[in-house]
């Protein structure tokens, strides 16, 4: 059995690509590939966050029981997809407020951990898609400020927190020496556009027709405009952590209300940007060569001064603009119902630590996806 583990990098089409591959499951299937993913998700983030977070061995289980649902459905190749296993390192930092040596450690472990969970039978191939680390550097940030970590930084600060995350080299190195170069590939995501999905299917899939499959005219995870983002930012400190999920949907609502907002996304100014790429051109020299890549888009330092125009910050009156659609989304009952059962889901873990066992079920379960669902009519 031939195991195809993707492994990110996140903003590199990861979510539309593992969405086209759980839309696609059943016709994978008749062409001998098994798509591995919990029940209603469409990857398996929630198995590396639960090994991350608790330290329970998820990997092994999870591998087990696709590996017996992969042979009887008669097929001869497993995909799974994480992009959590390419930012292990990051994750730990932010998770446990550990160094970057000790979360290098971290992750040197975790992955060998994850080797170690793989049933023999299975023929293990790790691939990772890479983008230029400046670009980025400029949308894993703006995911962080829209939904991620709540951050309230600028990009410099952000750059500060991920900075070992852009060698990509050494990163990938780890996966190679766990899992052996021959079981490791990589490619450069702006030589796979405009086709992602078309350029995994070639080169992965190789001889599968998807002429048939499902195929999502949607953009997945679209980021917010810069002044809608830049709200976010402010915002950010005073929201709980359980409340950002509801947080981003609701500012994803507000954004589509705005007149004429800004969608400067450059928020490197151009010294920063050629900095940047100047530090970590070593590295990116060595991914190039022991991969054998093409060559990342070159960056012109003249042209992009030329047509630099930095982000002027958010205005008053756009502020306010925002602020009024902002009230005007959150109020809804839906979403009104939604944050009064995250709070008090919130104030029974506080107040009733036993509980936490029922709650958690709910959260597993499709309870929880029901309520969300039968509060959508109140939007």
């Amino acid at each position: 059995m031939k195991l195809i583990l993707h492994i990110g990098t996140g903003k590199t089409g990861t979510t539309a690509l593992q969405q086209f591959l759980c839309a696609n499951a059943r016709k994978l299937r008749e062409h001998g590939i098994h798509y591995a993913a919990p029940p209603d998700e469409f990857n398996f983030n929630s198995i590396t966050n639960a090994q991350l977070l608790t330290g329970l061995d998820k990997f092994r289980t999870f591998f087990l029981h696709h590996l017996a649902e992969a042979e009887r459905a008669g097929a001869h190749t497993i995909i799974a997809s994480s992009e959590i296993l390419y930012s292990i390192r990051w994750r730990a930092r932010c998770v446990g407020k550990k160094s970057s040596a000790d979360a290098l450690f971290e992750e040197h472990n975790l992955v060998g951990r994850l080797r170690a969970s793989i049933p023999e039978e299975m023929e293990c191939h790790v691939l990772c898609y890479v983008r230029r680390p400046d670009h980025w550097l400029e949308s894993v940030y703006n995911q962080n400020v829209k939904s991620g970590i709540l951050f309230t930084g600028d990009v410099i600060d952000f750059l500060g927190m991920t900075e070992d995350m852009l060698d990509y080299h050494r990163c990938l190195s780890i996966w190679r020496e766990v899992f052996g170069s021959s079981a490791c590939s990589v490619r450069v995501y702006e030589s796979a556009l405009p086709n992602l999905i078309g350029d995994f299917v070639e080169h992965v899939l190789q001889s599968v027709d998807i002429s048939s499959f499902t195929r999502s005219h949607l953009r997945a995870n679209e980021r917010l405009s810069r002044d809608v983002l830049e709200y976010k930012r402010l915002r950010n400190k005073n929201i709980p952590d359980y409340e950002r999920r509801l947080e981003s949907r609701i500012l994803a609502l507000v954004d589509k209300r705005i007149i004429n907002p800004s969608n400067n996304h450059e928020y490197l100014s151009p010294d920063e940007r050629a900095a940047l790429l100047s530090s970590l051109e070593p590295s990116m020299d060595r991914l190039r060569t022991e991969f054998a890549l093409p060559p990342f888009p070159r960056f012109n330092l003249d042209a992009a001064r030329a047509s630099w125009r930095s982000y002027p910050g958010l205005s008053l009156e756009k502020g306010r603009e925002i602020e009024f659609h902002y009230n005007a989304v959150q109020r809804q009952i839906g979403f009104r119902l939604e944050r009064l059962v995250i709070r008090a889901a919130a104030l029974t873990r506080r107040r009733l630590p036993f509980l936490s066992w029922f709650l958690d079920f709910a959260r597993a379960s499709r309870v929880r996806r029901l309520l969300l669902e039968a509060a959508n009519p109140f939007r």
